[in-house]
């Protein structure tokens, strides 16, 4: 009998602690997820190293920011277009967009991106 309550015990202790683990397991990799989504969020990297590639976009008339990130992914000139989008708002270029054509590169930054599209970009020397 006493040996049974000792087994059990054990049984329950080590039960304890492999979900303790699986926990912080869990609440790690929530975090390591999470830090790598908010960083890309806040990095200004571009697709490809220069020189890159040249491609054609064409914004209309009252795309939304949404809408702009999506053909922005599928041109191969952002990697994720949820996370253009949320650079899009957090550096309020999500209301700046213009009309027009555009001759964008692969290598150029997310920033740049956007300053190119509101039509602020200048070119360095």
């Amino acid at each position: 009998m006493k040996t049974q309550k000792v087994m059990l015990s054990t049984g329950v202790a080590i039960l304890r602690l492999a979900i303790l683990i699986l926990v912080i397991v869990g609440i790690w990799r929530i975090g390591e997820v999470s830090y790598l989504y908010c960083y890309s969020i806040i990095a200004d990297v571009a697709v490809d190293e220069a020189p890159g590639r040249d491609v054609r976009v064409t914004v209309d008339e009252g795309m939304r920011p949404k809408n702009l990130a999506s053909l922005l992914e599928k041109k191969g000139l952002v990697e994720d277009a949820d996370i253009f989008y949320f650079q899009m708002k957090i550096n309020k270029y999500d209301d700046r967009i213009k009309k027009g054509d555009y001759v964008l590169n692969t290598s150029m930054t997310s920033r740049e991106l956007m300053k190119h599209i509101a039509g602020e970009y200048e070119e360095e020397e």
